[in-house]
């Protein structure tokens, strides 16, 4: 059976092919562009997902600075967390990965 062969790629650029390349993950990106910040309940309003799965994608998107939260991690005991994308984060990765694909 072939290996399968995983290029070494710059950090920012195997970012967004993790987090923007994921099409639950995605798809959570645009409904919090599109609406603005949310609650976890406000997000399952909007993405068809089951809320174990969509808090282990927030918190994958968390981890990659692309979405932020208040109260930060940490804080959070008995709170309701607000979840934000990060825009300038998003176009940041967008353009490295269109900088590595392009060849420059």
């Amino acid at each position: 059976m072939p290996r399968l062969i995983m290029p070494s790629l710059p950090p920012e650029v195997d970012v967004a092919i993790a987090h923007m390349g994921n099409r639950a993950q995605a798809d959570i990106l645009r409904h919090l562009a599109k609406t603005g910040p949310s609650t976890v309940g406000e997000l399952m309003e909007g993405v068809d997902m089951t809320r174990p799965s969509l808090n282990r994608h927030l918190a994958a998107l968390e981890r990659a600075g692309i979405v932020h939260t208040t109260p930060p991690a940490g804080s959070r005991h008995g709170r309701t967390v607000i979840y934000s994308i990060d825009l300038q984060r998003v176009r940041h990765l967008a353009t490295e990965y269109l900088r590595y694909v392009s060849g420059q």
